[in-house]
């Protein structure tokens, strides 16, 4: 199996139920079952002017998930960053952009219970193509553009060859967004 990058004595920030910071934590201890510690996650959605959605097919070594289609790059808050920080940094380590904090466009934010994680999810456009990014870590073999509702058909069709989703409702704000970019 594909070991983690990360290591577990990486501190990640955490929260109290409502959503204030406390102290920090290891990712050792976060990741405890039952999970105890309330954290913070990102999720960025990469899009063009086309409404193409990028995803990545994660490799078959990966503990979590092996060989599944994603349609988010994504990863925890670190200890000291904000959810925007988080988001460009994940960028940079999964696939090479280089953006500034006030890129990434915010869409949803939310709570989810059995993992304790607080999110953040954001939507990105790229106009490069597939070959100007640079997965350099060994989770993702592949990474294709897919047309929104492609995409959805896809998923519909084969549930279980996908780990994470871009749900319509995501969608819509996507492509109201990718509208008020081209006024």
């Amino acid at each position: 199996m594909y070991k983690n990058p990360e290591p577990s004595d990486e501190i990640l920030e955490c929260f109290d139920e409502q959503g204030n910071i406390i102290n920090s934590h290891t990712r050792g201890e976060i990741h405890t079952e039952p999970p105890c510690y309330w954290h913070g996650v990102v999720n960025v959605w990469i899009v063009n002017s086309q409404l193409q959605l990028l995803c990545s097919k994660r490799s078959e070594a990966l503990s979590g998930n092996p060989g599944k289609w994603q349609t988010y790059f994504g990863g925890h808050v670190k200890a000291g960053k904000t959810f925007k920080e988080a988001a460009s940094l994940e960028l940079d380590e999964e696939i090479g952009i280089q953006v500034q904090n006030s890129k990434p466009h915010l869409i949803d934010t939310g709570k989810n219970t059995p993992s304790r994680h607080f999110f953040e999810s954001y939507v990105y456009l790229f106009e490069g193509d597939v070959a100007d990014l640079k997965f350099n870590d060994g989770e993702i073999t592949e990474a294709k553009w897919f047309d929104m509702e492609e995409y959805w058909k896809q998923k519909q069709r084969n549930p279980n060859s996908w780990c994470n989703s871009c749900s319509l409702e995501n969608q819509k704000k996507i492509r109201e967004y990718i509208k008020q970019l081209k006024k």
